[in-house]
């Protein structure tokens, strides 16, 4: 069965035991690609951002257009990671009318930590050996890089902790995530108001932001000034989760969507949303101060909620069912965790083969060569790594999130 937007939420039924009821397979279509997307987006702002780093002084013309581009990546990532796990959870509760809590957890952990806790390890463990390999002397605290490690704190850790080389910084996002699916499934087994939940969350994610904001300035909290703590703060970032279960929410309430589906299947609707979307992420549109501070995510989480809502449909302006983009999307996690090392060491031998003025080289050949061995590193990753435990994952997972 795939997935039509006519599936209605049932509510205050008797829980019928999961293994006594046929649960129907739903596939979201496009959404693969659009997970490739959000991770390339983090990809060509790294791109930039390394070429920029002091002491590289590199041809950097794409600057303006990318130094925004990988917030928005996590953004779109984070919009749907809300609007497919809560489907998925709204589907399960639909059929079983309960949540399997302990499943939903396994598969989490065995789609999030095998790749998480092996590049975390080599990452913590080996950083120092990498320094001396190239001619620097670091000592880096493992043990206390290993404890944010191991409790999934890393972005408490770049707001609060004191920095040091061996942070890896690209986990912070991966930890909020982890941080705010502890309450996912209790969320959808205990409550029935699913569209208060959805708009509680984004009040939070807003409210946040300017709450943070005062006891900082006023004081109350100090934090280290090495990044945003706006950013990195968990319940910062609950608007865009927030806007991924909502559009879910919409998707499976046959009422609600039936109001709405004319706007969402409109492809002059959907060619301007996206047309919106890609001047807001590339700075074309300008932004008010308060909106770049506060409503960073707000903006772009409307505009991707839209996107990924159509998109899931099938009736998109963009087709994205392809063997490769599917295929890209199932890497695009490891191409997340791997991207930074690779295009930073690629880099370093790049600048020692060629002259720094040479554009053809890193305005061209730097991204291609980059995008390209990531992809690889992430398929092997992927094929020869992660896949054995998805399908341990199998045995856990109650809705099937796959073509029939």
């Amino acid at each position: 069965m795939e997935n039509s937007a006519t599936l209605p939420l049932l509510e205050n039924k008797t829980p019928t035991p999961s293994a006594t009821v046929a649960v129907p397979r739903v596939y979201f279509k496009n959404l693969d690609g659009i997970r490739f997307f959000a991770a390339l987006m983090v990809m060509l702002q790294h791109l930039s951002d390394y070429k920029g780093n002091p002491g590289v002084d590199l041809s950097n013309v794409e600057k303006g257009m990318v130094s925004s581009l990988g917030s928005h990546g996590v953004t779109l990532f984070f919009v749907l990671s809300g609007f497919l796990i809560f489907s998925l959870l709204f589907v399960e509760k639909q059929y079983t009318h309960t949540i399997q809590i302990k499943s939903f957890y396994v598969r989490r952990i065995l789609r999030i930590w095998p790749l998480y806790f092996g590049f975390g390890l080599l990452s913590i463990l080996g950083i120092d050996y990498v320094f001396k390999m190239l001619g620097l002397s670091i000592d880096t605290p493992a043990t206390i890089n290993l404890i944010y490690l191991f409790t999934f704190s890393i972005n408490l850790q770049l707001i609060f902790a004191t920095i040091n080389k061996g942070i890896i910084e690209l986990y912070w996002s991966v930890c909020i995530e982890e941080q705010f699916y502890l309450m996912a499934p209790w969320l959808v087994k205990k409550a029935n108001n699913f569209l208060g939940i959805s708009l509680g969350l984004i009040a939070i994610g807003i409210g946040s932001k300017f709450l943070l904001e005062y006891l900082i300035t006023s004081g109350t909290i100090h934090t280290n000034n090495h990044i945003n703590p706006l950013y990195t703060f968990t319940t910062c970032w609950f608007d865009a989760f927030g806007m991924g279960i909502l559009a879910a929410y919409f998707n499976f309430n046959k009422n609600i969507y039936g109001k709405i589906k004319g706007v969402v299947e409109n492809k002059v609707i959907q060619s301007i949303v996206i047309f919106l979307a890609f001047l807001y992420v590339t700075n074309v549109l300008p932004k008010a101060q308060i909106i770049d501070k506060y409503f960073f995510s707000t903006v772009a989480s409307i505009l991707f909620a839209y996107i990924i809502l159509a998109a899931s449909t099938g009736n998109f302006i963009f087709n994205f069912e392809n063997s490769f983009l599917r295929r890209m999307g199932r890497y695009s996690y490891g191409m997340y965790v791997w991207h930074s090392s690779i295009i930073q060491i690629l880099l370093l031998f790049l600048m020692k083969w060629f002259s720094r003025d040479n554009r053809l080289v890193f305005e061209i050949l730097y991204p291609l060569l980059s995008v390209t061995i990531v992809v690889i590193v992430a398929g092997l990753s992927y094929e020869l790594y992660e896949k054995h435990f998805l399908k341990l994952k199998k045995a856990f997972t109650v809705v099937q999130n796959q073509k029939v």
